[in-house]
């Protein structure tokens, strides 16, 4: 047997792993043995066929069959001799046969080697914002918005409508719907940035009835964009709640009474998101310090794998959006890949820290995560039991917090963006 391995480039590896006729002889004997079990023929048993009549008359199929199988016995063999840390999945990609016997050719990646940059010290700058009346002033006026009631109108005037309109493909030479497209049905509300601002900005001044060529937003220059016909079926003003002590005792299911003890609640809640996303900032910014500061040539398998990751959280966060059904993580890749590149380098990098540091999770850190999940600790050992990557956030975490630990850090006040 012989094993050539070539480097193809970055992490990228190939071997070719030659067996002659004898290496493959005990393979084929436990095919064959393998196959003997299915085997019926006239005048014996299920099972109970002679491995010589087997070879004679299925032999060279048998032998054919068996050498992916071979090959993944033998590549599993020469990764566990070399101590290599595969990543993703082993393909292959060739298999050359000849009198002395049979060739694999099988294509894998492997972990990138790269040595561990400073990680102590970083400088880091965290924002921390106040609460003060003007924030809670705001989550009041979206919380009456949330409460609104409505009132059927027949023209849009100002920003403080929803309008319910129905949406068809459009034929882009004619400007009028694709006879037979399937209408979609969405309820548009003027106020909200997240709408696409060509739409809202087509929707001012319209009436019940009306219709209008309309071409979505797309942030690839490259892709031709979405066009639609669409049509204004109802219209309906918004009207934001009244901020009084029966709408707090509502929303709250009566465990506040007076408009002064939400305030105050509001308060408390804003006061723990700042701190939270000020928590995020200095992660954020951990990321980027470490991943610039080392050059690291990302696996593609793992690329691959988190651009799939991403695209699905894409689709949680706009389900029903217009043309969402159409894509794939294909159609996105351009975009999704330097996000998926940085976190596999930021998670190959927090993996050597971790070995640096010899971090383990302990009993305290189990106690502390219970606490924050709000979960009794045994149940949280439980799930720690059934599922592995529970330890890997809470190693991941605990990688976060140390680095955090021997950072300088320097308070910076922001406002509420």
């Amino acid at each position: 047997m012989e094993r050539t391995v070539q480097e193809l480039d970055g992490v990228r590896r190939e071997v070719r792993i030659h067996l002659t006729q004898y290496d493959l002889k005990p393979h084929y004997e436990q095919a064959y043995v393998r196959a003997q079990a299915s085997i019926e023929l006239k005048g014996f048993r299920k099972g109970k066929v002679p491995v010589a009549i087997i070879k004679q008359q299925y032999g060279r199929a048998i032998e054919a069959e068996a050498l992916e199988t071979i090959a993944d016995n033998e590549f599993r063999s020469f990764a566990q001799e070399n101590k290599l840390s595969i990543v993703g999945s082993p393909a292959l990609t060739d298999i050359q046969k000849d009198p002395d016997g049979v060739t694999f050719v099988i294509a894998y990646e492997v972990l990138p080697q790269f040595d561990l940059g400073e990680y102590r010290g970083l400088v880091l700058n965290r924002p921390v914002k106040t609460v003060d009346d003007a924030d809670v002033d705001r989550e009041i006026e979206r919380i009456c918005l949330q409460n609104a009631s409505f009132e059927p109108a027949q023209e849009i005037t100002d920003e403080m409508f929803v309008a319910t309109i129905t949406m068809q493909d459009l034929d882009r030479e004619t400007s009028m719907p694709i006879i037979g497209a399937e209408s979609r049905e969405a309820k548009v509300f003027l106020d909200d940035d997240q709408v696409d601002m060509h739409l809202r900005s087509s929707l001012r001044n319209t009436k019940v009835g009306d219709s209008f060529a309309y071409v979505a937003e797309t942030e690839d220059e490259g892709q031709t964009p979405p066009s639609y016909y669409v049509t204004v079926t109802e219209v309906n003003k918004v009207v934001p709640a009244e901020f009084n002590n029966a709408l707090v005792e509502q929303i709250t299911g009566g465990r506040f009474t007076t408009t002064e003890e939400l305030r105050e609640d509001i308060t408390r809640q804003l006061t723990a998101y700042f701190e939270q996303a000020g928590r995020e900032q200095i992660e954020n910014q951990i990321v980027d310090l470490l991943v610039q500061a080392h050059e690291i040539t990302p696996p593609d398998s793992l690329v691959h794998n988190v651009v799939h990751q991403l695209f699905e959280d894409f689709k949680k966060r706009n389900e029903g959006a217009p043309g969402l059904e159409k894509l794939s993580a294909h159609d996105l890749e351009p975009q999704l890949k330097p996000t998926a590149e940085r976190i596999v380098r930021w998670e190959l990098i927090r993996n050597r820290i971790i070995e640096a540091e010899e971090l383990r999770v302990e009993e305290s850190d189990i106690e502390a995560a219970a606490a924050r999940y709000g979960l009794p600790a045994d149940q949280l050992r439980m799930v720690i039991r059934q599922n592995r990557s529970v330890i890997d956030q809470l190693l991941a975490e605990k990688a976060i917090q140390t680095i955090v630990d021997y950072a300088v850090i320097n308070d910076v006040t922001v406002d509420a963006e």
